[in-house]
């Protein structure tokens, strides 16, 4: 009961916000709520989104913004175009990098999110939370009764594949956390929704979701209380000795590595000698599966592989070293940007709570992205880039405010 009253509470939230700025902001909503049901979807909602506030920029009721991170965004667009433009076969690598138009998404955020920033931040977390609720049930049900549990059948809710779901579902788990330490409300509805999340994730068999979510939990129990580090410890053992066996196997396995941790290692080798070759614009977007055969290292456990499995080592190998050092550029301005953001904020305040959890996000899918190419999957891009747009929403929430005041007294 109230889970639900929660959720209406956040639809009726959502609608008043909608009532001023007509239907962008329960467009926004509408679309982050697909990120973890359909890509196709989703992607037809962003469009018809994006297009909207095309439309509101053209007549003025929308302004386009800049931020923090500009040089070095545009900077790794540019240079992951001109590494297409190079690529051994450019039509396919210019195909692969459309999906750089999603990097306006912060823009669209910014932009948009101008009215009454904190509660439309707050109401989207929320929608987030639970259309996971829904998702991470859905996967339970897999798990019992539709043959998926084991390492060759893994759990992979309403997504094609289970590392863009148990990705998903680590991040958000994280911006439920950070509401639940750093938030008053919804409390025992966020305590249940993150049982419910850790639960499926441990099911998921994902080694590098649980890595994003060990490091990034730890992280928001230091900032909220450091004696609360005393229990991450203490429920993972407690949760190792009540999951399932083909848990704990996957868990020994950090230990003792299996076929993929060990290719992973031959992976990373293989990717430096691509990078080494290739040193200014990589072999090309999309391009490292037909060349990896030719890199693969004698011994290491798959003859093929889509992608090297780790982020840094992907962009280097793919659109080279200068394209990496836009990429990392970004992401730091983006991670100290929300460290600022979560300083400046009160304690017990929903924009701590807010800073916290995209801070938590952040963390979980760059620490993620050391064991996958995460940054390469849209449904999780969009995420992050989510994450990524929260500290600047609610800098120009502060600004706005401090000038409204300026203008009163």
């Amino acid at each position: 009961m109230k889970a639900a009253a929660s959720t209406r509470s956040g639809t009726d939230r959502l609608a008043e916000l909608a009532g001023r700025d007509s239907t962008l902001v329960l467009a926004i909503g509408f679309w982050l709520a697909l990120i973890q049901i359909s890509i196709a979807a989703s992607q037809i909602v962003l469009t018809f989104v994006l297009l909207l506030w095309l439309y509101q920029l053209a007549t003025g009721r929308a302004e386009l913004v800049r931020l923090p991170f500009d040089w070095p965004l545009g900077l790794f667009a540019l240079l992951s175009v001109v590494s297409a433009v190079f690529s051994f076969e450019p039509a396919e690598s210019l195909r692969s990098v459309r999906k750089l138009t999603l990097l306006i998404v912060p823009y669209l955020l910014v932009s948009a999110l101008r009215r009454k920033p904190v509660l439309a931040l707050e109401q989207l977390v929320l929608v987030l939370i639970v259309v996971a609720d829904v998702c991470a049930l859905f996967a339970l049900w897999q798990y019992s009764f539709g043959e998926l549990g084991d390492i060759n059948h893994r759990i992979r809710g309403f997504m094609s594949h289970y590392m863009t779901f148990s990705g998903l579902l680590m991040g958000v788990s994280m911006l439920a956390l950070a509401e639940l330490l750093f938030s008053r409300r919804r409390r025992a509805f966020l305590a249940a929704s993150l049982m419910v999340f850790l639960v499926t994730l441990a099911l998921s068999l994902t080694r590098s979701a649980w890595i994003g979510v060990f490091v990034s939990a730890s992280l928001l129990c230091f900032l909220r209380d450091r004696r609360l580090l005393v229990a991450v410890p203490l429920l993972l053992i407690g949760a190792l000795a009540l999951l399932p066996s083909a848990v704990q196997t996957r868990v020994r396995s950090f230990i003792e590595p299996d076929r993929s941790g060990r290719d992973r290692l031959y992976m990373v080798e293989s990717g430096l000698r691509i990078s080494a070759n290739h040193p200014w614009f990589g072999v090309g977007p999309n391009m490292v599966q037909p060349v990896y055969p030719i890199y693969r290292l004698e011994g290491a456990p798959e003859l093929q592989n889509v992608h090297l499995h780790n982020n840094v080592v992907q962009i280097a190998a793919e659109r080279g070293l200068p394209c990496l050092a836009a990429w990392l550029w970004l992401i730091a301005l983006g991670i100290t940007g929300t460290v600022k953001r979560y300083r400046r904020s009160s304690a017990g305040t929903k924009e701590r709570a807010l800073a916290a959890g995209s801070l938590a996000l952040l963390m979980a899918g760059m620490t993620a992205g050391l064991f996958e190419y995460n940054f390469g999957d849209s449904e999780f891009l969009m995420l992050f880039l989510f994450a990524m747009a929260i500290p600047i929403v609610l800098d120009r929430s502060s600004s706005e405010s401090g000038q409204e005041e300026g203008r009163v007294s």
